[in-house]
C-alpha cells in the first residue's frame, strides 16, 4: 500500500534524524580516566579486604592453638568447680543437721516442762516434717486446754490444735483421752 500525505509542508510531521554525539578527545581521555580510578579504588579496596581476611585468618588460629594448649587447664577448672560445689550441698547438708540436732530434745523437754499435774502422755509421734501428734489422758477438757495453752505459750510449738477428745474408762476411774497436733518451730 502506498501512503500520501496531503498536508501542507508546515503541518506535516517532521521526521527526526538521530544523531550521535560526537566524542572529542578529551572527553575519551576523561571516561578513560574514571574507569582508570575507579578499577584503582575496587581493587585497592579487594587488597584491604584480603589483607584483613588474612589477618583474621592468622588470629583465628592463634586462638585455636591458645584453646588447644589451655584445654586441660580449663578442663581441671571445671572439675575443680564441680568438686567444689559437691563439698559446698555436703556442707551445707551437714549445717543443717547439726542445726536441728537438738530440736527434738529440746522439745522432749518442753513437753516435760510444760505438762500440767493430772496429764499423762501416752505417744509422742512426728507425723511428716515437722507436724507432732502428741496423745495423752487426763481428768478433764480444762486440763486439756492448759497443756495446749502452756504448749503456745513455749514458743517450741505452733499451730497446736486438738484433734480428738473422747471420754474412756479406765479402772473404773472416767478419764479424757486426747489427741493434739501441733507444729515445732525450729529457734
Amino acid at each position: 500500500m502506498i501512503r500520501i500525505n496531503l498536508l501542507p509542508s508546515d503541518d506535516r510531521k517532521v521526521k527526526r534524524k538521530i544523531s550521535l554525539p560526537t566524542i572529542s578527545g578529551g572527553a575519551v581521555l576523561w571516561v578513560s580516566l574514571g574507569l582508570f580510578v575507579y578499577a584503582g579504588a575496587v581493587a585497592g579496596i579487594w587488597v584491604l579486604q584480603n589483607k584483613k581476611i588474612n589477618d583474621y585468618e592468622t588470629k583465628i588460629l592463634a586462638l585455636k592453638e591458645e584453646s588447644n594448649r589451655l584445654a586441660p587447664q580449663l578442663a581441671k577448672i571445671r572439675k575443680l568447680q564441680a568438686e567444689r560445689e559437691e563439698v559446698n550441698k555436703r556442707l551445707a547438708i551437714i549445717a543443717a543437721l547439726d542445726r536441728d540436732r537438738y530440736l527434738h530434745v529440746r522439745m522432749l523437754n518442753d513437753l516435760a516442762v510444760n505438762v500440767p499435774d493430772n496429764c499423762w502422755l501416752t505417744d509422742v509421734a512426728e507425723s511428716g516434717g515437722s507436724k507432732v501428734r502428741i496423745e495423752g489422758i487426763t481428768f478433764s477438757n480444762f486440763i486439756i486446754a492448759d497443756l495446749m495453752t502452756s504448749l503456745e505459750g513455749s514458743g517450741r510449738f505452733g499451730e497446736v490444735a486438738l484433734a480428738r477428745a473422747e471420754e474412756g474408762d479406765i479402772e473404773g476411774v472416767r478419764v479424757v483421752k486426747f489427741s493434739v497436733s501441733a507444729s515445732l518451730v525450729a529457734n
